[in-house]
């Protein structure tokens, strides 16, 4: 290697230091870095040992390979922030990923460093809140945007087999946000398939099928892993469960009791219950199990729509209608940079191609392309709007992935125009977009986004104080044990009840548990009550042995009282203490359920 490599590899080198250092300490210093939501909070509280007393692999959410990992990382070194660690590194590794490949396609230091200022003004002006304020299955959509990036910018088998793998850890990360991006990991290797000197060829279609198997053979098996490691002790009939759950609340909605009485009345579904089911507090409930919710499901499928054997909320057509009002009038600024990427991509592929009078040719190089790209994000979005689920935490890694793919063809064909396919005239790509990019950047969507940020940090900092009153109560009180109102639990103000990630780490056991959620029911649920010496959610609640109820004051709790009533239970709610934040300003009641037919009371 001669003198002057090296010194340009050095000097890569620094300036990956230099904007690591950047990209992490701007968002940790000015910000600190959150959970989203109690989702994310649960997921950390069971691996880390926080909900069961143990670290423990079962997690739900994340499949067991990854989640078991964590929890070991967990037994070894107790009182540090695996989880959140991981997000972190997974998000920021993304990042990281695409500066390196951006560094080797471009050549010279000064085109270099303006690439990486563009790549770091887009993602502070368009994601910073998604690297502050980090939810899983956001996490799993950046790694499959940087997969996508890598596999249409590679040039090396090896760098395709690396961008694999992260399409595996976003399997394992949020499984049905990886498989809703698949497409893209698909559209961007047949693209780069297509980029091929000689496309069909013995040797590319052992490069290219030997890839793609060993990507469905990698989920296969982490997927094999995670089914057999449900198989044993209730998981396989919690996952039953959890499934109904997901589609009821999350897919069809609970259909109003008053309009579908009847129904009701036909599966024992008493309006008590019902109202557990409404407020979400069902763990209270023992009869309702996996039967009742997946009856309730397919009652509820009699009045959705039915497209090619799919149930949604919406029909086709609706869909389209949602999706167009969305692209006339609902734009975020994300969504515009996706369309400005189009445009940047065509503008730069179509003027050297016209001064060039190769204008026929490009455009029938990255028509099909656009063509393919967009029908992919169309269908996608059209089934979001199907089945209701446009919310940012999936909207986001959708956008994130399509801006990569877009990039990704750029940066490719705009190097092939200047080094591959036409005679070169110059080495690396044309720095002039870059400088358009940050312009574009700069004058735009950060200084919008940083707002954006701040207010929403604000918030919950200000929502915290009361959830943090409320974890200091229960430790100061550990003795007692205590059952939480699941709405009472998840919002104040509009802001979400969370955790920062590494400010006041603290893995010990919680002597709390909602009632209800995604791990009601679980054998982690019912092992932590079986702990205290408790058969269920509604004999603990009626024991007096320092079970109490907590809500938040505005929450009224007649809804308790008519459900033990219905049960044949005359009880009681009744309020024996507050939790109050350092102001003075209450943030929860504190309820004592009070058993009427125990003389003894408690």
């Amino acid at each position: 290697m001669t003198d002057s490599s090296m010194g340009r590899k050095a000097g890569r080198v620094c300036i990956l230091i230099l904007f690591v250092l950047l990209l992490v300490a701007f968002p940790a210093i000015v910000f600190d870095f959150y959970y989203d939501l109690n989702d994310d909070t649960l997921i950390k509280d069971i691996v880390s040992g926080a909900y069961m007393g143990t670290p423990s692999g079962y997690s739900v959410q994340l499949l067991f390979p990854l989640s078991w990992a964590i929890a070991v990382l967990y037994q070894v070194v107790p009182n540090t922030a695996w989880y959140g660690l991981f997000l972190c590194v997974c998000q920021f590794g993304a990042v990281v990923l695409i500066a390196i490949r951006l560094t080797a396609l471009f050549q010279t230091t000064k085109a270099r460093i303006m690439a990486l200022l563009a790549e770091l003004f887009l993602f502070y002006g368009l994601f910073l809140r998604e690297l502050v304020i980090v939810q899983y299955s956001v996490t799993a959509g950046m790694c499959m945007m940087c997969a996508v990036f890598l596999i249409l910018t590679s040039q090396r088998q090896k760098q395709l087999a690396n961008a694999l793998l992260l399409v595996v850890l976003a399997f394992m990360i949020r499984t049905e946000v990886c498989l809703m991006l698949l497409p893209f990991v698909l559209c961007a290797g047949l693209f780069r398939w297509a980029a091929e000197e000689k496309i069909f060829t013995g040797a590319n279609f052992r490069k290219y099928l030997s890839l793609l198997g060993g990507l469905l053979l990698c989920m296969l098996f982490v997927f094999s892993f995670d089914m057999l490691a449900y198989y044993a002790d209730g998981w396989e009939n919690f996952r039953d469960f959890f499934d109904a759950r997901t589609k009821l609340y999350d897919f069809y909605e609970l259909p109003d009791y008053g309009e579908n009485k009847a129904f009701y009345d036909s599966v024992g579904l008493s309006k008590e219950s019902y109202t557990l089911l409404e407020n979400y507090n069902f763990a209270l409930d023992e009869s309702i199990d996996t039967w009742l919710l997946n009856s309730i499901a397919q009652y509820q499928e009699t009045k959705l729509c039915h497209t090619f054997g799919l149930v949604s909320k919406n029909s086709v057509r609706q869909a389209l209608w949602l999706y167009k009002e969305r692209l006339l009038h609902h734009l975020a600024a994300a969504d515009i940079a996706v369309a400005v990427a189009y445009g940047i991509y065509v503008g730069f592929c179509l003027l050297p191609a016209a001064k060039n009078k190769q204008l026929f040719a490009a455009l029938r190089r990255i028509v099909p392309k656009i063509a393919l790209v967009l029908v992919i994000r169309s269908v996608l979005w059209l089934y979001l709007y199907m089945m209701g689920r446009v919310l940012d935490r999936v909207t986001m890694p959708l956008l994130m992935t399509e801006l990569a793919c877009v990039a990704g063809l750029w940066l490719n064909d705009m190097r092939r125009l200047e080094c591959g396919a036409y005679e070169p005239r110059k080495k690396g790509i044309t720095a002039m977009t870059v400088y358009l990019l940050v312009i574009f950047l700069l004058a735009s969507a950060f200084a919008v986004n940083y707002g954006r940020v701040c207010d929403e940090y604000e918030a919950r900092a200000r929502a915290d104080k009361r959830w943090y009153a409320f974890m200091d109560y229960c430790r100061t009180n550990a003795k007692g044990y205590y059952v939480v109102d699941v709405y009472s639990a998840t919002s104040y103000e509009g802001a979400s009840y969370s955790e920062k990630m590494f400010q006041n780490v603290d893995n010990r056991y919680k002597n709390y548990d909602y009632c209800g959620g995604w791990l009601a029911k679980s054998p982690l649920a019912r092992k932590k009550l079986a702990d205290r010496g408790f058969r269920d959610m509604q004999s603990a609640l009626l024991s007096g042995t320092n079970v109490f109820f907590v809500a938040a004051p505005e929450r009224d709790m007649e809804w308790m009282e008519t459900y033990y009533a219905k049960r044949g239970v005359s009880a009681q709610c009744r309020r024996v203490d507050e939790i109050r934040m350092d102001s003075g300003d209450v943030a929860f009641f504190v309820y004592d359920v009070w058993r009427g037919d125990n003389e003894t009371g408690r």
